[in-house]
């Protein structure tokens, strides 16, 4: 049995609004006061239930690899970087962009337009983002076969595994999944059983934003 915990980093300063209505695009100062509180609660809680994880993955963005570091500092282990697992890259062409532009970026995404656009020269499409995150999600399984491994990505990796492993359309990745910080999405993967009628590896679902850890502070 293949297990990914997909967990989405805490709060990020790079989230937030900036105080001149503008966005910042490049993720510099990591977690926010709440987002380290979040990463601590869920590290005690995975220490709590004694959890043991063949390894330990992690997007190479800052606010990623902080909640990984928290929580790995728990663990008593250390988080391999994968870049592949990165939330949409924005480049380095622009240090910040207006709420409204960027609003409005994906509204129109949303209606199914501009997903090959790029908001800058240096930036990733949407349509490149995705077709990315479908190719490292199933890489991660590949590469870790029989084994359970914790992720630290973000909201648009772990909406897009619904469409990777169950084949969802793609459009309910985008306005039905809303991943919570530091909440844990738990996929397994059973082997093929071609004489059984199932030839490809079956995905299950386990738990899907599961923040027991917060209940209590938020």
């Amino acid at each position: 049995m293949t297990t990914l915990w997909l967990i989405r980093h805490g709060e990020a300063h790079v989230n937030q609004p900036n105080d001149d209505g503008t966005y910042s695009l490049i993720d510099r100062h990591g977690l926010t006061d709440r987002g380290v509180e979040q990463a601590t609660r869920l590290r005690d809680r995975l220490v709590r239930e004694g959890v043991r994880p063949d390894a330990v993955v992690s997007s190479s963005f800052r606010r990623a690899l902080q909640t990984a570091m928290i929580v790995c500092a728990g663990l008593g282990t250390e988080p391999l970087v994968n870049h592949e697992v990165q939330e949409w890259r924005p480049g380095d062409d622009a240090e910040v962009i207006p709420v409204d532009d960027a609003l409005g970026s994906w509204s129109r995404i949303l209606a199914g337009h501009d997903h090959d656009l790029r908001i800058t020269p240096g930036s990733e499409s949407h349509n490149e983002f995705l077709t990315r995150a479908d190719r490292a999600l199933v890489q991660l399984a590949n590469d870790h076969s029989d084994k359970t491994v914790l992720v630290f990505t973000h909201g648009g990796v772990i909406g897009r595994s619904f469409v990777t492993f169950l084949g969802l359309p793609p459009r309910s990745s985008l306005v039905g999944i809303r991943s919570r910080h530091t909440s844990i999405t738990e996929w397994r993967r059973s082997p093929a059983h071609p004489e059984a009628g199932h030839p490809d590896p079956i995905w299950q679902l386990t738990r899907y934003n599961d923040v027991a850890h917060l209940d209590d502070a938020e």
